[in-house]
């Protein structure tokens, strides 16, 4: 999965190989992630050396990295697809497909729920954390893809939903 990633003013291009490599820039980086305080810090180890990431604020993004503050943003290469008028299935479906092989240890919706944008949708184990996949979009979920307690690919479409006009 790509990531275009903006830092204190510096634009990155991360990649994260289906083997957990990260590659920025072209360049292989050596990185660990560990969470401190799910979905708010982080202790993110970079080629031997250690840096502790905070969430300020997330609209925007601010974030506090060992202690300085600096404006950010993050987007995959679907967000930015989506962002660009793009939709996978045609206009008004959203899939959302696991950034990467893990495991999926909940789906929090059910085929026939309607659903806010950002809501939480399923939490996929990957990588000794979990991530929690949220709504692209206002919509109704059409249909559920996999299980709680399986193993899913990098890619794998997860959740099909429909806009609710």
């Amino acid at each position: 999965m790509r990531y275009e990633v903006r830092v204190a003013g510096r634009d990155l291009r991360v990649d994260l190989s289906s083997d957990a490599r990260f590659l920025v820039d072209g360049r292989v980086v050596n990185a660990d992630v560990d969470e401190i305080i799910r979905g708010w810090q982080w202790l993110v180890r970079v080629d031997g050396r250690s840096h502790e990431v905070t969430v300020l604020t997330r609209d925007p993004l601010r974030l506090a990295i060992d202690g300085v503050e600096v404006e950010a943003s993050a987007a995959d290469e679907r967000s930015l697809a989506a962002s660009r008028g793009t939709r996978p299935q045609g206009a008004g479906r959203h899939e959302v497909r696991a950034p990467m092989p893990g495991l999926l240890k909940a789906v929090h919706v059910r085929e026939g729920d309607a659903v806010e944008r950002d809501a939480a949708l399923v939490t996929l184990e990957a990588m000794k954390m979990e991530n929690e996949l949220r709504a692209p979009a206002a919509g109704r979920v059409v249909k559920i893809a996999a299980r709680a307690g399986s193993k899913v690919e990098g890619g794998a479409v997860l959740v099909v939903l429909a806009e609710i006009p």
